[in-house]
């Protein structure tokens, strides 16, 4: 039987103060009670697609020739980096409402599973671990969009995030905690998960103890706290895996989907199944790749409009993968100065990416190594959900250009993304900000 679960729930409506529900049972919805109940909240669309695409759209891998500069869309706002995404307060706010309805959701199992009785408690505990790595992974992507970049010295002070912890609607809102606050929750919630997670699920969207050391990873990275993420990304290695051959495969329809993939450690769906169809790639991205790069031939196609991305099998995994892994390691070894070994794996990912025998690469300083590794990343990593978190952690140390978006028809500025621009921050969506006047603003 399906089970309909009391989901969806934003925290913009949270903030509007809606009337009492939670007294009830309302018809036809089934309220987690049993473990079961809990077990399908993880299984359900609700929390394996997660991803909300528009991120997308911000980043430097993504051209747009239809919005318009008087366009105002969330996509078109995004894609422009205007202060407000979503200028409707009648509408969901983008992002921000997505990533809010499943923090709620994991606050549902983080709430209420422990309380079960008709499981055994390792059981519980670990849905309850998923349901913590989840709700990181959440606060993760908010970040990114709508604080400012990690600053160790102002982190303190600079707003981060609301973080709720219950389900209770009709409660008041919590203010924005700190940038530092907001990370330190996190890392205590992914280390207590670390502690009950099994080191394999039922599938590669549910969580494991490996998929919340890579977690951990992208946020010491994130940070720039280079020991400890190198820390987290080795543990992350440690699960069994495998990287693909391209060469192996005739076409993109031979390659393993994403569940299937032994290269996949977390397989994370976009919001509503969505993925980046036919998103065409930037001038400037297409100009990471030369001919004899087989993502070229599985992973885009050329039309009229330009080169456009497709995924396997038609679908698109946001999760955590080993060849992040392998090239988060090989920055934190360029990083110390480890040169060579940098570069050993940079060349074993490539060597399974291209058809030329001689795809190898060398470096002869740390710096050189550093700036391959990166352009590795965003060849091996476009369109997977990370390029918007790497352009806000690399602009903090000056590693970002200007930015533009040109229009091609008329060669008209439409839009430009100076290094360490405020607009590399969004404003707290305007419906939020109406019911609560007194939360922190980013863009007073």
């Amino acid at each position: 039987m399906k089970n309909k679960f009391m989901i969806g729930l934003l925290l913009s409506t949270v903030l509007m103060g809606c009337g009492k529900f939670l007294d009830v049972k309302p018809k036809g919805v089934v309220i987690p009670e049993k473990m079961s109940d809990y077990e399908g909240l993880l299984n359900s669309r609700e929390m394996t697609g997660t991803f909300p695409v528009n991120m997308l759209r911000f980043t430097d891998d993504f051209y747009d020739g239809t919005f318009g500069d008087l366009t105002q869309t969330p996509d078109a706002n995004g894609y422009y980096w205007r202060p407000e995404l979503t200028v409707d307060e009648k509408k969901e706010p983008d992002v921000w409402g997505p990533l809010y309805n499943r923090i709620y959701n994991a606050n549902v199992i983080i709430n209420g599973v422990l309380k079960t009785t008709d499981a055994p408690e390792a059981d519980k505990k670990r849905v309850y671990g998923e349901a913590l790595v989840h709700r990181a992974v959440y606060y993760l992507d908010l970040l990114t969009v709508f604080a400012k970049a990690y600053n160790p010295a102002t982190a303190a002070t600079d707003p981060g995030m609301p973080m709720p912890v219950n389900t209770d609607v009709t409660g008041k809102a919590p203010a924005r905690s700190s940038i530092k606050e907001t990370l330190e929750s996190m890392i205590t919630d992914l280390k207590a998960a670390v502690e009950v997670l099994p080191l394999t699920n039922i599938n590669r969207t549910r969580i494991t103890k490996h998929v919340a050391y890579g977690v951990l990873s992208r946020v010491y990275l994130y940070m720039a706290d280079y020991a400890r993420a190198e820390e987290y990304t080795d543990l992350a290695l440690q699960a069994p895996h495998s990287l693909l051959d391209y060469n192996n495969y005739a076409d993109t329809y031979e390659v393993p989907v994403y569940d299937l993939s032994p290269e996949v450690l977390w397989y994370r769906m976009g919001v509503n199944a969505d993925g980046p169809d036919n998103m065409l790639y930037s001038d400037d991205l297409k100009t990471y790749y030369t001919s004899d790069d087989i993502r070229l031939e599985f992973l885009t196609v050329t039309s009229n409009s330009g080169m456009q991305r497709i995924g396997f099998m038609v679908f698109y995994n946001f999760g955590i993968t080993f060849p992040e892994l392998y090239l988060t390691k090989a920055e934190l070894l360029a990083r110390k100065g480890k040169t060579n070994d940098a570069m050993a794996l940079v060349n074993m990912i490539r060597s399974k990416r291209f058809k030329a025998a001689n795809s190898g690469q060398s470096a002869s300083t740390p710096e050189e190594a550093l700036q391959k590794v990166l352009a590795e990343r965003r060849r091996e990593m476009a369109y997977s959900g990370m390029r918007w978190f790497d352009m806000k952690r690399l602009d903090q140390e000056g590693r970002m250009p200007e930015l533009k978006r040109i229009n091609k028809e008329t060669g008209k500025v439409e839009a430009t993304l100076a290094p360490h621009s405020p607009n590399y921050t969004f404003e707290i969506p305007v419906r939020v900000l109406k019911f609560n006047p007194g939360m922190a603003k980013n863009h007073p």
